[in-house]
């Protein structure tokens, strides 16, 4: 209950403080609630396997792919956050960037 006061900036704090004092209760730190936007942990790399498993394809491909999976992030998060991917699993070895006629495209290795 006090996480939630203190997390939905309610009234009541300091009573519900008060009772967990009388109670001997400790009184623990609140950390803030977590982001909505925050994805599991992998959640980013397999979207963009999963969507270059079809074939190659532009990076605009590959933000489309994954903006459909996750709703929640905007377009300059969503673009830093597949780039980010994007190089993590080329430094890994996992995927190449071809530069062609079409432009950059990206895919398996």
């Amino acid at each position: 209950m006090r996480k939630q006061i203190i997390r939905g900036k309610l009234d009541g704090l300091a009573n519900v403080e008060a009772l967990m004092a009388m109670r001997g209760a400790d009184l623990p730190r609140v950390m803030p609630a977590k982001r909505k936007d925050v994805a599991r942990k992998g959640h980013m790399t397999a979207l963009v396997l999963e969507v270059l498993r079809d074939g190659s394809c532009h990076i605009q491909q590959v933000n489309e792919f994954v903006a459909s999976k996750r709703p929640e992030l905007n377009g300059k998060d969503l673009h830093k956050r597949t780039r980010n991917t994007l190089d993590r699993l080329r430094r890994k070895g996992l995927v190449v960037q071809d530069f062609g006629p079409d432009g950059c495209l990206w895919r398996l290795d």
